[in-house]
């Protein structure tokens, strides 16, 4: 079976569920992006995304996030960074740390457990908040696992992430779940082109669940500078 093949499988099982949703929304991001790794312990990204909403229709919002992640050992690391976030309609900034554990089942599996938490504001302004909207806290808790075809630069993923609003009492509410299926070719010298689909499914049902679309684009800036360094 190929690439091409799976991938439309899974887009089409995805849909029939969402289809069966009447308040699900087809969305879209695609999203290109740097890395660059300082040394063995210190690696920094940063990337820009485009989203469309309203079954692909129209603009939902445009982002910019800069990211630094720090390994602790071979398999733990903590990182945290800074989203803004635009649309026709407001603004919004998102400060969020995370600590990710890798576990290597073998050469060709992969298991990690991200524990992220996030503080989303439309405005640092304290009458803004006490007056309009107050700043959003949210725990995520995500598990994925990693399939690396052998002797190939292809590989697959999937995951499940619950988010948890943490201002309610008495410490959690839970707001949705995000359930995920994607894949990844390695580029290598030009980088890793990726393709993901998710769905997901909020409490409250009066906000649309969504299926969204999602194409990433990574460009590893040391590879271009050792390419460089050779020539």
């Amino acid at each position: 079976m190929t690439l091409t093949k799976l991938l439309l499988i899974v887009c089409i099982v995805i849909s029939f569920r969402s289809l069966g949703q009447t308040n699900t929304d087809i969305q879209s991001r695609v999203i290109p992006s740097l890395e660059f790794k300082l040394n063995k312990k210190w690696k920094f990204a940063s990337e820009y995304r485009y989203s469309l909403e309203n079954d692909l229709e129209k603009f939902r919002s445009s982002s910019i996030q800069l990211e630094s992640k720090y390994s602790i050992t071979k398999n733990l690391s903590l990182s945290g960074g800074y989203r803004f976030t635009t649309s026709f309609k407001e603004d919004s900034h998102r400060f969020f740390g995370a600590i990710e554990y890798d576990y290597t089942i073998n050469k060709i599996f992969i298991v990690s457990s991200t524990t992220k938490y996030q503080y989303s504001t439309n405005s640092f302004d304290s009458n803004f908040i006490n007056e309009y909207k107050k700043p959003i806290k949210i725990a995520r808790q995500k598990i994925k696992i990693e399939f690396n075809v052998p002797r190939s630069k292809v590989s697959f993923n999937a995951g499940a992430e619950i988010f948890l609003k943490t201002e309610s009492q008495p410490f959690f509410k839970f707001n949705r779940m995000r359930y995920e299926l994607g894949t990844n070719y390695n580029l290598k010298k030009y980088g890793k082109l990726g393709f993901s689909v998710f769905y997901e499914d909020k409490y409250n049902q009066i906000k649309d669940n969504r299926f969204v679309i999602e194409t990433k684009y990574s460009i590893n800036i040391n590879n271009i500078i050792k390419k460089k360094s050779k020539k």
